[in-house]
């Protein structure tokens, strides 16, 4: 399942890469950055295991960016009291988060990873309360946040699943947490093309504004 998900995200950032060079990175609210990152992040795994290196620090530094990538692309999309709003939200969150690993045994990295999912779900909630509240005359489903926030929404659920209880299954039950390992690169995939069918609406938007 890994090397399908790993397929899909080359697919969905060579889509990226397409509508970036017939358009702009600007296009498609720089996602084509994020996309590569990960993307990088994972071929850095590999090497790390080919060189027999036990480094996780990369995973830190990546969570670190998808916060502030996602805080980012979502603020362009709000409207400015909400976007007001959400910077506040985003900050106290941000803060609450270095507070804990200063007070706390924890190390910041185990605790990014148990932040990561519940920004992403911050952040979509508000670009879905956003849209529920200014209702347009499109689809939402014309609209390139919504695939991006569903994709996020369901990949965050089911990784705090997956993380939060690990310790429990390792000991308790070691083949379920293998299946749910298996399981989360499967969601990867959904997620990755939901990411893709996001980057379909901003090549359409695109070429709309270029009629």
């Amino acid at each position: 399942m890994i090397y399908l998900y790993e397929i899909i995200l080359l697919i969905t950032l060579l889509k990226s890469i397409v509508l970036a060079r017939k358009f702009s990175l600007s296009s498609q609210n720089y996602l084509f950055v994020y996309l590569l990152i990960t993307f990088l992040i994972e071929l850095s795994s590999w090497i790390i295991i080919l060189i027999k290196k036990d480094w996780s620090f990369q995973y830190t530094l990546y969570c670190i960016f998808c916060i502030a990538f996602f805080w980012f692309y979502y603020a362009q999309s709000f409207q400015k009291k909400l976007r007001k709003k959400f910077h506040f939200v985003s900050g106290l969150s941000s803060l609450s988060v270095l507070l804990f690993s200063f007070f706390s045994k924890e190390e910041i990295g185990s605790l990014l990873i148990i932040a990561l999912p519940i920004f992403y779900i911050v952040f979509s909630i508000f670009w879905f309360y956003q849209k529920i509240a200014l209702p347009s005359e499109s689809k939402i489903t014309n609209d390139p946040n919504f695939w991006i926030s569903t994709g996020l929404l369901l990949w965050s659920c089911f990784f705090i699943f997956r993380v939060v209880p690990r310790d429990f299954f390792n000991i308790e039950d070691q083949p379920f947490l293998e299946l749910l390992r298996e399981f989360l690169y499967a969601i990867n995939c959904v997620m990755y093309l939901l990411f893709f069918k996001a980057l379909i609406e901003y090549e359409t938007i695109a070429k709309n504004i270029k009629k």
